[in-house]
């Protein structure tokens, strides 16, 4: 299950809405130097795509059901998470005046990463992201995201984006 939520200027309150066992991705977490914009400037996105990973589940990493193409201005939240199991995020940035015309390949509720025109044809992001990023700082989560029992992990790091090159 994913929830939208916006982020205006990055501040939870108390009053924000609780998800539970949840991973939340802020684009105040990735972004960095990379615009959120409604404008068609080259390097800047307008929609984003998050693909959640758990890389604790049997047999290997396994990918959750992305989420559908969002403004860089919203928040997703994933709360279809384990307790306990680790997690890693890949965000793709989608730019262009038709990154807010995008549909999953397969529908909007397929949970396919891949991204599609309006006219059929596949969208190729024009940045990347993986999540978490380096954090000098918390030496234990070892790249990764763990879910706690009834708490929101909010993505706070993300390492620098990569230019897309298909």
């Amino acid at each position: 299950m994913l929830a939208l939520t916006a982020c205006a200027d990055g501040s939870n309150s108390d009053d924000d809405l609780q998800l539970g066992t949840s991973v939340t991705i802020d684009p105040l977490a990735f972004l960095g130097d990379v615009q959120c914009s409604g404008s068609d400037e080259p390097e800047a996105i307008r929609s984003y795509v998050a693909t959640l990973t758990d890389n604790s589940a049997e047999g290997g990493p396994s990918p959750l059901a992305s989420s559908p193409p969002v403004s860089c201005a919203w928040s997703v939240s994933f709360t279809s998470v384990v307790e306990g199991h680790k997690y890693t995020v890949r965000i793709d940035g989608y730019g262009g005046e038709l990154a807010d015309e995008l549909t999953p390949e397969g529908g909007e509720t397929s949970g396919n990463p891949e991204m599609l025109l309006p006219n059929g044809d596949k969208a190729d992001p024009i940045w990347t992201w993986e999540c978490p990023g380096p954090d000098p700082d918390a030496p234990d989560s070892a790249g990764s995201i763990v879910a706690e029992k009834d708490v929101e992990i909010v993505v706070r790091t993300c390492a620098p984006p990569t230019r897309f090159e298909p």
